[in-house]
């Protein structure tokens, strides 16, 4: 089965949101914030490789940035922790602009399948596909309009472009939110 778009997707916008703490953190000069973004690096690290995304190496490549600029750092005068932060905050702009790129990319695809989900709905319910029998489950009830989707001449090509995108589950929950009885 393929991998969901939708979930990383979500995912990656919402730690997105989290960045603006971390900026707040080091401004407030607050020592746990190297350590909690040094943490949080990790997790973007193995939530990106769970997804299969090359990012998760570069994110791994900014921790060792950190861990190698508070080696570089301690030949000069200062303390420890205010090295660790300088390093830190040396890499939230770069990490953020990798993250935001991925998400962006994401995004993109969601909202062209999204399109063409609203496309396909259109003549859909204009042709009396989209008729949801009392009784019959929601879940069952999308799945069978997809099947009916596949089979149909004018809107197979689509529907399989759009499987093809993003994976049959993705558009199933893209069905789900669009449809209108």
């Amino acid at each position: 089965m393929r991998k969901s778009v939708l979930t990383p997707a979500k995912e990656i916008g919402r730690e997105l949101d989290k960045i603006s703490g971390f900026v707040d953190g080091f401004q407030r000069r607050d020592h746990a914030t190297s350590d909690q973004w040094i943490e949080w690096l990790r997790h973007m690290e193995d939530q990106l490789r769970q997804y299969g995304y090359a990012e998760s190496a570069e994110l791994a490549g900014f921790r060792a940035s950190i861990i190698d600029g508070q080696q570089e750092m301690a030949k000069k005068s200062g303390s420890r922790s205010k090295r660790k932060r300088l390093a830190a905050l040396a890499t939230v702009q770069p990490v953020q602009q990798l993250l935001t790129d991925r998400y962006r990319e994401l995004e993109a695809k969601i909202e062209s399948v999204r399109s063409m989900i609203k496309q396909i709905l259109v003549p859909a319910r204009e042709a009396g596909m989209i008729r949801h029998q009392p009784g019959m489950e929601f879940t069952a009830f999308i799945e069978s309009l997809l099947q009916q989707f596949q089979r149909h001449e004018q809107l197979a090509p689509s529907i399989q472009s759009a499987i093809a995108s993003l994976g049959r589950q993705d558009v199933i929950r893209i069905i789900a939110e669009e449809i209108e009885f």
